[in-house]
Parts: structure tokens; C-alpha cells; sequence
């Protein structure tokens, strides 16, 4: 996480947005600590609630993760590691299904794991930004739990539909480029993804490129790449966001609200692109644009996230009865 940024994200919205933003990119870790700080600088209270529902969101994301990891190292031999990951979900969620897997799971691997069992030489995951890259497994034969390439199935999961179609022909190499990133290793993705260069179609390429260099703190890259993935592919919707929350996180507003005009007149991931355009209204200070924008995403399934953003605004304009009414009919509701 960049301190400098942090430092300055003085107000709780901002640090929601903030959170919000590394939720979007998978940074569940980042996300909650945005968060968390967040809740401890809302000292009028007005946000507590909100908060303290992103942090469970963020903690069960957390957990589902390591669920995932767990299966996956037990998969490749690993126990000790497996067992750390199971004990570590636990402690992040009160999510009854996710903790009675993880607790299932623990009592399966103390029953039936088998020392003597040689370990496969398959990557971990963490290896897989690795300078040797992510070797194919030996095993691949054999009923592991959760082999890499489910793993990498589960966590295309997220993607577009028509997206996670193209993700899914992509191979193991880049598969292993896809897993490092997920976990936040984005110089040993960008290592591995450039090995997949000729292999690649281009406009998934220079998307996933420019994600990692903005991860990397590279935003000249980072849109150089995204706008040629954009020209290679008009309708790869991951580009046009993902531009789109480059410039907006480079305080480029007027550029960023060009590219979601884009997107809405193109019908590109619309919900997701007024959402951040009532986001920006919000930032330069437009308070009744963004009301106006957070409020006719109400009729959307970005009720939510938009109810949230919205009941923060109503508070910071003086409009708590209005605020109170949001809450009550869209966010009164457990997380979980």
C-alpha cells in the first residue's frame, strides 16, 4: 500500500473509497485496512456501521481466500502450511458456512494425510512469479483437492462471463502469471506474464500488464498499456474500467469521466462505470450530481454499494433524515 497516499486520505469517505477501490482489484488485505483506519478517524459515528460491515466483507473474502489456499497446499503436499491456512480462516470470519468448511477440512487432513507421501514438485502458488515460472505438475493424474488449474478456474470466477470464456483457454504459464497476482506478488506476475507474450491474445496482455504496473506504482505504463488494450479490443470491459480507475486514482478527473462517458454511451459495464463517475462528482465536491447519480443506481444491482455511498454523502451535506431513510431500506441488513 502506498503510505504517502494513506497519509493524505484524511476524511473516513475517502478512506471508504479508498477500500472500496481495493476491493474492486481484489486487495482484500489493503482494502481492509483502509477500512479500519477509516472506522478509527469516523469520529462523529455516521460511517461505523458501514464500516464495520466492509471490514467483515473484506475478512470473509480473506477467509475464502485461504480456504483456497489450504486446499491448494495440502494438494501439493504441504500440510503444515494447509493447516496454518484452515486456523488463520477461523480467525477472520464469523461466516457459519466458511468456518464449518475450514473445520471439516481440518479434521480430514489430521485423519487422513500420509506423511511418508512424497511431495509434488508443482508450484505453489507463491512460486508462480517466480523466475522459473510455474512448472507443470507431476501429478496431474492424481485426485488432488484442488489442482492449480481449478484454483486458477475458481478464481476466473469473478470475470465477466465473456471474459472468463477467453481467460479459461489461456494455459498454465499464464495461469501462474494470473495466481501471483492474486496474491499481491505483481512483480513476479509481470515476470510471468511476459513470458506469455506470443501466446497471449494482445488485448489480454496489455490489460493484465497495465494492471500490474499500476499495482507497481507505474501509471504512465500502466495507461499506455490499458489504452492499447482498449485499441486492440473495444469491448474489453476490464480495460475500460480499469482505465478508468487509473484516472481517477491519478486525480485526472476530467479524463477519467471521458472514458466513463465512453462506457455508458457504449453500454461497456455501465452500473460499474456511473458508480465511479458519482464517485468522481463526489471527490471534486459535486455533492447534488452525485446524490443524483448514487440515487438512480438505487433501481440497479448496484442498489447497495450505491445506498452506501449515498448514505455517506446525505451525512457530510446535512441531509441526516434523508440518510436515515436510505439506511433503513437498503443497508439495515446483515453482511453475511
Amino acid at each position: 500500500m502506498n503510505f504517502i497516499s494513506k497519509l493524505f486520505a484524511k476524511s473516513p469517505a475517502d478512506l471508504l473509497a479508498k477500500g472500496d477501490r481495493c476491493m474492486e482489484s481484489d486487495s482484500y488485505f489493503d482494502a481492509r485496512t483502509y477500512y479500519e483506519d477509516g472506522l478509527q478517524r469516523n469520529s462523529a459515528g455516521e460511517l461505523e456501521t458501514v464500516f464495520r460491515e466492509r471490514i467483515a466483507t473484506a475478512n470473509l473474502r480473506l477467509a475464502e481466500r485461504n480456504l483456497y489456499e489450504a486446499e491448494f497446499a495440502h494438494a501439493h503436499g504441504d500440510f503444515a502450511k494447509a493447516i496454518d491456512h484452515l486456523e488463520l480462516v477461523k480467525s477472520l470470519t464469523h461466516d457459519q458456512a466458511v468456518r464449518e468448511k475450514a473445520s471439516l477440512l481440518l479434521r480430514e487432513y489430521a485423519e487422513n494425510d500420509n506423511p511418508q507421501e512424497e511431495p509434488t514438485a508443482a508450484s505453489s502458488c507463491n512460486s508462480c512469479g517466480g523466475s522459473s515460472g510455474c512448472a507443470p505438475s507431476e501429478s496431474d493424474n492424481v485426485s488432488h483437492s484442488l489442482p492449480l488449474s481449478e484454483y486458477y478456474e475458481l478464481l476466473i470466477q469473478q470475470l465477466p462471463a465473456d471474459q472468463r470464456q477467453r481467460y479459461a483457454e489461456l494455459g498454465e504459464d499464464f495461469a501462474c502469471a494470473f495466481i501471483a497476482a492474486s496474491h499481491d506478488d505483481h512483480q513476479g506476475a509481470l515476470t510471468a506474464l511476459e513470458k506469455c507474450f506470443d501466446v497471449v491474445p494482445r488485448d489480454i496482455y496489455s490489460y493484465e500488464k497495465g494492471k500490474l504496473l499500476h499495482r507497481l506504482g507505474n501509471d504512465r505504463d500502466a495507461e499506455q498499456q490499458l489504452r492499447t488494450a482498449i485499441k486492440l479490443n473495444s469491448r474489453n470491459a476490464l480495460a475500460w474500467l480499469n482505465l478508468a480507475l487509473v484516472l481517477r486514482e491519478g486525480n485526472r478527473f476530467q479524463d477519467a469521466v471521458t472514458v466513463i462517458d465512453t462506457m455508458v454511451s457504449e453500454q461497456i459495464m455501465t452500473e460499474e462505470a456511473l458508480l465511479l463517475r458519482a464517485d468522481i462528482f463526489e471527490v471534486t465536491g459535486d455533492h447534488e450530481s452525485a446524490v443524483n447519480q448514487y440515487v438512480e443506481l438505487l433501481q440497479t444491482p448496484y442498489a447497495r454499494p450505491a445506498a452506501e455511498k449515498l448514505y455517506g454523502v446525505l451525512q457530510e451535506i446535512g441531509r441526516p433524515g434523508d440518510a436515515a431513510v436510505i439506511f433503513k431500506k437498503y443497508l439495515n441488513k446483515s453482511c453475511h
